[in-house]
């Protein structure tokens, strides 16, 4: 709420625990004037991040399957 209202700058702590439950890159918090060309593949790096080894390895088939159907 400090920070919100009283414009107080959290702690490192604070801000790992903001930047991990929303999701967002420390790249887009550190440095907000780089542009993100490609929020699709950030994305998918996220989501990529919460799978477990099992889950991991089924992406990594699937998209060697898409890589050699080109």
């Amino acid at each position: 709420m400090s920070i919100e209202n009283e414009n107080q700058k959290p702690s490192y702590d604070v801000l790992f625990r903001l930047i991990r439950k929303l999701g967002i890159s420390a790249d887009s918090v550190f440095y907000p004037e780089r542009e993100s060309n490609n929020s699709k593949v950030e994305n998918l790096f996220r989501l990529i991040y919460q799978c477990n080894e099992r889950e991991i390895e089924a992406v990594s088939a699937a998209v060697q399957a898409l890589l050699n159907c080109k």
